[in-house]
């Protein structure tokens, strides 16, 4: 199930909502929430959900139990089952076919490495178990949970597919008050608010840029320079309305339940730098690596070669192909590469580092569109070398695209989603506008796609 499916949105969430502040199931919600994150996620695959509790089951066992602190053999343990079920469902095609060479085909039957199914948000869930055992070591969380609001952290639905990636002390204050929970008017005027613009961003923006350039996207050596120039910058901006979307519509769903989930964007593409993008996207992730991949390794003392790691496993955590791993090392050389020109790159106008920024940032996004072979026949086309066989972009696309830069730089949906419900004249037009909005929404919604970053 997905957010902006009409299923989720007419029959689930309602359900889900009637059911949590029901006053006779008062004392029943976290089970309430367990259950209904459960259903949420099964819905994809029985084994997906299966996979989950069991990877709650194991990590609890060892990392929510006394004697978790410290011990460094139950952290190696806890640890490795969550991370060997990620290689096996996420890595076991790539590792085959890709690193080895083999070919994994057989007669037509089933085979037990290539007939895996890929289950939603792995990536994300798996990181919440690992920082979790890794926190119960390191003593930062020195009372466990119980086992049901431990599996309610891991599974949550509104983040359980693509974040955030929370950890335990995040949530924990309000995990233990869902009984006592009340929904403010304001609060779920907020709620409403960051749904609304978040269902906006992805089906009204980021749906309407794939549909324009899906058929480019197929035809990568066909595309003269100008289209082909399009079709980098409508990615770009196709991704990030994509992912910001979700983003946006978790924190909305959260506050429903009195979870206040943390910004996974801060405005990425008015970053000044490299660096500074990776302290903006996905924020979450980019603290996760910190904590337990950066700082570990030896973190500034070991920085060039710490760099070039975790970007490299950043790209492998975003998908399973050579691709993906590229595009990490790509970004950990603009990240080195600022570092060594900092001073003169400080120097330039503001502007200009983030026009540069965006533009280093965006022709990474390549290797998320295309495999090696489209990516060479795409930059023939890029730099005139291209058939140029396909029809080019018209005012209705460079419009568009346009009209997403300008909502991309200039509004704030954070800021807008927590102004909603303050008691003052303009919170009635507000309301309209939202109003307005969430009935765009429902006239696209039957064309939209699934959220990029499901498969990662």
């Amino acid at each position: 199930m997905i957010f902006n499916d009409l299923a989720f949105l007419f029959i689930f969430l309602p359900g889900v909502l009637a059911a949590f502040f029901l006053p006779p199931l008062r004392r029943l919600r976290p089970w309430t929430l367990l259950v209904a994150s459960f259903v949420f996620y099964g819905l994809s695959g029985l084994q997906h959900a299966v996979a989950l509790a069991a990877g709650i089951a194991w990590v609890y066992l060892l990392s929510g139990t006394k004697g978790a602190e410290g011990n460094r053999w139950r952290l190696t343990v806890a640890i490795v089952f969550p991370a060997l079920a990620l290689v096996y469902y996420k890595y076991t095609g790539f590792l085959i076919a890709g690193v080895l060479g083999l070919d994994s085909a057989t007669d037509g039957g089933f085979s037990l490495f290539r007939d895996v199914v890929l289950p939603a948000g792995i990536s994300f869930f798996t990181f919440q178990l690992i920082a979790f055992a890794i926190d119960r070591y390191r003593g930062e969380i020195p009372e466990s949970p119980r086992l049901g609001l431990f599996a309610l952290y891991v599974s949550f639905f509104p983040q359980l597919v693509a974040g955030p990636i929370l950890r335990y002390h995040e949530i924990a204050e309000p995990l233990h008050q869902l009984r006592s929970f009340r929904l403010s008017a304001e609060t779920a005027s907020r709620a409403i608010a960051f749904i609304a613009l978040g269902l906006a961003a992805k089906v009204l923006l980021a749906d309407t840029l794939h549909h324009y350039i899906v058929g480019w996207r197929g035809d990568p050596g066909g595309l003269g320079p100008v289209t082909a120039l399009y079709v980098l910058f409508a990615y770009s901006f196709q991704i990030y309305f994509d992912f910001y979307g979700y983003s946006l519509v978790a924190i909305g769903l959260g506050l429903f339940f009195g979870f206040q989930f943390p910004d996974n964007f801060r405005r990425p593409y008015e970053a000044l730098n490299p660096r500074d993008f990776w302290r903006r996207w996905h924020r979450t992730l980019s603290y996760w690596i910190r904590d337990y991949l950066y700082i570990p390794l030896g973190g500034n003392e070991r920085y060039r070669r710490n760099i070039i790691v975790i970007f490299a496993l950043c790209g492998l955590w975003h998908g399973a192909g050579w691709t993906f791993i590229i595009w990490g090392l790509y970004h950990a050389a603009l990240v080195l590469g600022y570092g060594a020109t900092s001073k003169g790159w400080d120097r330039l106008p503001r502007l200009v580092q983030t026009v540069l920024t965006f533009v280093l940032v965006s022709a990474g996004w390549t290797l998320f569109m295309f495999d090696f072979a489209g990516i060479a026949a795409f930059a023939r086309s890029l730099i005139g070398l291209g058939s140029a066989s396909s029809a080019g972009p018209g005012l209705e696309h460079w419009g568009f695209l346009a009209l997403a830069a300008s909502i991309c730089f200039i509004p704030s949906f954070e800021a807008m989603a927590r102004r909603a419900g303050e008691l003052e004249r303009a919170s009635i037009i507000r309301a309209a506008g939202y109003a307005g909005l969430a009935v765009a929404v429902m006239v696209f919604i039957d064309r939209s796609q699934d959220f990029i970053y499901f498969r990662f």
